[in-house]
């Protein structure tokens, strides 16, 4: 059995050397496949942990005021807001602490911070509650106060974190839907490349196959390289799109977790996971499509 499988992987790699254009481009493909498929997981992934974690943390809103707001009517939106059962403390921010507040977090960028004439920010309260999940019903009354600056369109200027946690989640969503739509068609044109690669390999070794019949080998000893040729293919785009998720996860995802205040969004378990499952299917393609190949051009 040795003997066989020796020669099984030694005829494999003969016929990938003889067709090495169709074999670089199915190795090409499935990992073009692999690495949408990889990218588009980690992806989603960061998004539901990014959104989890920001769910935990955004119990606060940033009400922003009128730049000719009055000391009694900021008092009066101060208190309207304090005696809101779901409202734990308001803070006021005027237009001074505001962009100290922005030269602090941007020191070390010096060159936008003198491009700033004047002082843009306007004053706020920053409101916390004490549950997050009156976030969005606080900010709903506090539309109807005249005190809240509004912008161009005439939408009052209240920022809710719970409003991007959404956006996340619909970016989240689009991106898993786009990447399995991409996922599937590439994955179809990978098993079209390897079947076509194994085709090939059949129809240059036909007078071989022929006389390997004629001497009473059997159907399954004929097919054993035309399978391995296939499942190795796969196997290498599988390792190329293992390669590029590590290399996301490293030049990516890491730099998404550090603005994310270091927040472990993608962690070592969940890319070895990814990792085998990616070799699995590249595995799986290329047994496909070599199957395809053998059921039609060689007779059982």
């Amino acid at each position: 059995m040795a003997v066989n499988f020796k020669y099984f992987i030694k005829e494999s790699a003969s016929s990938m050397r003889r067709n090495m254009a169709l074999t670089v481009a199915a190795v090409m493909v499935t990992s073009l496949s692999l690495i949408i498929l990889g990218g588009v997981s980690m992806f989603v992934h960061t998004g539901n942990g990014l959104a989890a974690d920001m769910k935990e943390r955004v119990d606060e809103i940033r009400v922003f005021l009128n730049e000719d707001i009055t000391v009694e009517e900021r008092e009066s939106l101060e208190r309207f807001i304090s005696n809101m059962d779901e409202v734990k403390s308001a803070k006021y921010i005027s237009k001074e602490e505001a962009i100290e507040e922005f030269r602090k977090m941007y020191e070390d960028q010096q060159g936008m911070l003198d491009e700033i004439e004047g002082n843009p920010f306007p004053a706020e309260f920053k409101v916390q509650m004490i549950d997050p999940k009156y976030n969005t019903t606080v900010a709903k009354r506090l539309e109807g106060r005249p005190e809240v600056s509004t912008d161009e369109n005439g939408k009052k200027e209240i920022k809710n974190p719970r409003d991007v946690v959404n956006k996340v989640l619909r970016w989240t969503g689009a991106i898993q839907k786009g990447g399995i739509v991409i996922v599937i068609a590439f994955g179809i044109v990978a098993i079209a490349l390897v079947s076509i690669t194994i085709r090939m390999a059949i129809y240059s070794r036909r007078k071989e196959i022929g006389v390997m019949k004629l001497v009473g080998a059997t159907n399954w000893f004929i097919r054993w390289p035309f399978i391995f040729e296939g499942v190795v293919e796969g196997f290498m785009g599988a390792i190329v799109a293992i390669i590029a998720a590590m290399l996301i996860n490293s030049w990516i995802i890491s730099r998404i977790e550090s603005a994310a205040e270091n927040v472990n969004l993608v962690g070592g378990g969940y890319v070895a996971l990814l990792s085998v499952l990616l070799l699995f299917i590249g595995i799986f393609i290329g047994a496909i499509g070599s199957a395809l190949a053998l059921r039609r051009y060689i007779e059982v």
